[in-house]
């Protein structure tokens, strides 16, 4: 059996003679050596050669409560008995609040008594070693992690974020454990859903909702949950693993929409080739009614085939407008100042602008960056979504405001207007074609819009607002593969 090696650290030769005499009365297991200051007690504990250290409270230069607190600073590991002449209970719970393993009077101590606290000093100390290693592994694992975990509690308080969650929603540690956890969730009906599946299994797999971060990003993610009770505070505790999925969201979006401008590219070729004939046949018919001597005195006649030719022509344009909407095109790509295109965009809109009375504001960044891009076919895309909140504005003041914003490899274009807005069960409609709520309007500008960003391998979505619509396009910063040719 594996001896245990005990330091007693006394200045008194005495002491240090009546604690041998207990100690010779136990087994050959426990050795006691000795040391008569408190600098040399200091110095054995660094050498950590013992395994249990008897500590005389009163040791001349200071007190064994100093040496304590100086063992646990320097990183002591072994469990540390506090001895006293007599029973001090402020003494001893002062030791006990520090770190001490146990506390005895000298005067009570008995071969039986010390053996069995030296015994179970070890124990305690050996399985809060143990512990705090786990602990320890536990936060390397915490903080490391490449995914935000969160550590929360059913009424919603937090407990712990590990680095990358909070740099993820952007807060700080102290003023996100003020917060409820409803904080980060966008909708309030996904975190009373996670809530009631976590507690009714105890773990849940894969729950995806919509998370928000402090400055209003919103993230698709999925939660990984298990609840877990804190033996400290008596209480359960979610330990919560957020995956962000919004790239792969963002993915099978463009995989949808590109399926949808595959479709409709061949609806309206085919649309086209069979609308052209009897459109030409109709042209023909009406120019030979025009031609006809006994007709071309007739005003009434003509003012009727006249409204067919014009009816005719915009339905040609129509279908014009329809394929080219649909029609993917080679993109001429060279690099330009995202800047210099949103203000040549507003230039040649000017007339538009001014012709309806609408103030125009814009915030842009200041960027030396250089996007890689089609500039016609990206300044038609912004001509669209403008002209499509002058179409929204109905009543004065009529305000767009147009701002440009960087996100990592990305550069946002926002075009905001005070207009009517889109109520919620026309959100998913807007980009589809010739959908449209406006008075003569073909619906085909958002669907040109979102046809050209996505060739890009950008992107345009529309943000709730309160009054009128945002519209947020996002184009990358540099991107050479993967566009259409």
């Amino acid at each position: 059996m594996k001896q245990v090696r005990v330091l007693l650290i006394d200045d008194d030769e005495d002491d240090y003679i009546l604690t041998k005499a207990v100690f010779d009365r136990l087994s050959d297991r426990y050795s006691l050596s000795w040391v008569n200051s408190y600098e040399k007690g200091i110095n054995a504990i660094l050498k950590r050669q013992h395994d249990v250290y008897l500590v005389d409270y009163r040791l001349g230069k200071g007190t064994g409560i100093d040496l304590l607190k100086e063992a646990l600073n320097s990183g002591c590991v072994k469990p540390i008995i506090m001895l006293t002449g007599k029973g001090d209970r402020t003494i001893d719970e002062q030791a006990m609040n520090i770190g001490a393993a146990d506390y005895m009077v000298k005067d009570e101590i008995e071969p039986v008594i010390i053996e069995r606290s030296i015994r179970y000093s070890i124990k305690h100390a050996d399985g809060l070693r143990a512990l705090q290693d786990s602990e320890r592994k536990y936060r390397a694992i915490f903080e490391q992690a490449n995914d935000p975990i969160l550590i929360s509690e059913y009424s919603g308080r937090i407990h712990d974020m590990n680095s990358c969650g909070l740099s993820f929603f952007g807060y700080r540690l102290d003023e996100l454990q003020k917060l409820p956890d409803d904080v980060i969730f966008k909708n309030r009906t996904d975190i009373e859903k996670f809530r009631d599946l976590l507690e009714k299994s105890g773990s849940l797999t894969d729950f995806e909702c919509e998370l928000v971060s402090k400055d209003g990003i919103v993230y698709h993610c999925s939660l990984s949950s298990f609840i877990q009770t804190d033996m400290i505070s008596v209480s359960e505790v979610y330990h919560t693993i957020i995956r962000d999925l919004s790239y792969r969201k963002h993915i099978e979006e463009k995989s949808v929409n590109l399926g949808k401008m595959s479709i409709s590219e061949h609806i309206a070729k085919g649309l086209g080739d069979e609308i052209r004939d009897p459109l030409s046949a109709i042209n023909l018919a009406v120019d030979e009614l025009a031609s006809d001597q006994v007709l071309a005195y007739s005003e009434s006649v003509q003012s009727y085939l006249e409204i067919i030719k014009t009816n005719c022509d915009r339905v040609t344009r129509l279908m014009q407008n329809f394929i080219s909407s649909t029609e993917t095109k080679t993109l001429n790509l060279q690099r330009h100042s995202i800047n210099e295109v949103i203000e040549e965009t507003i230039a040649e809109m000017e007339d538009l602008i001014t012709g309806h009375n609408i103030k125009l504001t814009k915030q842009l960044l200041e960027s030396e960056h250089r996007v890689l891009l089609d500039k016609t076919k990206v300044k038609s895309a912004l001509i669209s979504v403008i002209k499509n909140a002058v179409e929204a504005m109905q009543t004065y003041p009529k305000i767009i405001h147009i701002t440009s914003t960087s996100d990592k490899d990305m550069f946002e274009i926002g075009i905001e207007d005070n207009g009517t807005g889109v109520i919620q069960e026309n959100q998913d409609k807007i980009f589809e074609p010739f959908f449209t709520t406006k008075k003569r309007a073909s619906g085909l500008g958002l669907t040109h819009a979102q046809r050209v960003l996505t060739t890009h391998n950008g992107s345009i979505k529309l943000k709730s607002q309160a009054n009128g619509s945002l519209f947020l396009i996002r184009i990358p910063i540099y991107n050479e593969g993967a566009l259409w040719h």
